[in-house]
């Protein structure tokens, strides 16, 4: 399964609470998460939770203040200094218009479920010539998911796409003496709390 930038198609972005963001928690007993966000994406972390709640979460993308920092570019990076990779590399190529791409990282609890409930949905290409609107197809992509992170592991989460198929993956992030590479992790449907 092969990570790919959505160049054409909003890209989600989700992480975890900025109050452990000193790193420390990696560690020891705890883990790491880099969700990207911007424009068009919506992404909540539930840090500790099988399930997706009704009220709570970390929204890292999908709020009034991340979408109007995307809009006009001020929107910045939240790093506890996990290794990049291809993703942070490249992401001015995850770019849209009036659309800045981001990731945000978060310490989060290993051992126990951590639910994401992410999604996006693409703007539509249109046009008018002579009176007659024209527009392209829009994508989208979305639920909710759960993987039970390991103690002092790095983790990404995002969409994978086979052919036209959109899945919610969330990789781990192995360095392997500065070059990284993600390895899928095992996830299953969150249910809502």
């Amino acid at each position: 399964m092969r990570y790919r930038s959505l160049a054409n198609f909003s890209l989600l972005a989700c992480s975890f609470s900025a109050a452990a963001a000193d790193g420390a928690a990696v560690q020891g007993h705890g883990s790491r998460i880099r969700v990207f966000g911007q424009n068009g994406v919506m992404a909540q972390l539930y840090a500790g939770s099988a399930c997706i709640k009704r009220r709570g979460g970390e929204r890292v993308s999908g709020s009034l203040g991340s979408a109007f920092g995307s809009l006009i570019g001020t929107v910045s990076n939240v790093s506890l200094g996990m290794p990049d990779s291809e993703n942070t590399r490249n992401l001015a190529q995850m770019d849209g218009i009036a659309s800045k791409a981001y990731f945000r990282e978060y310490a989060i609890p290993a051992a126990v479920p951590t639910s994401l409930r992410l999604g996006y949905q693409s703007v539509p290409a249109f046009y008018s010539v002579g009176g007659v609107r024209y527009s392209g197809p829009t994508t989208s992509c979305g639920g909710a998911i759960s993987f039970v992170p390991e103690a002092g592991r790095d983790y990404e989460a995002g969409f994978s796409w086979q052919g036209q198929t959109c899945r919610l993956s969330v990789y781990q992030i192995v360095d392997e003496g500065g070059d990284t590479r993600l390895v899928p992790v095992r996830v299953q449907p969150a249910p809502k709390c």
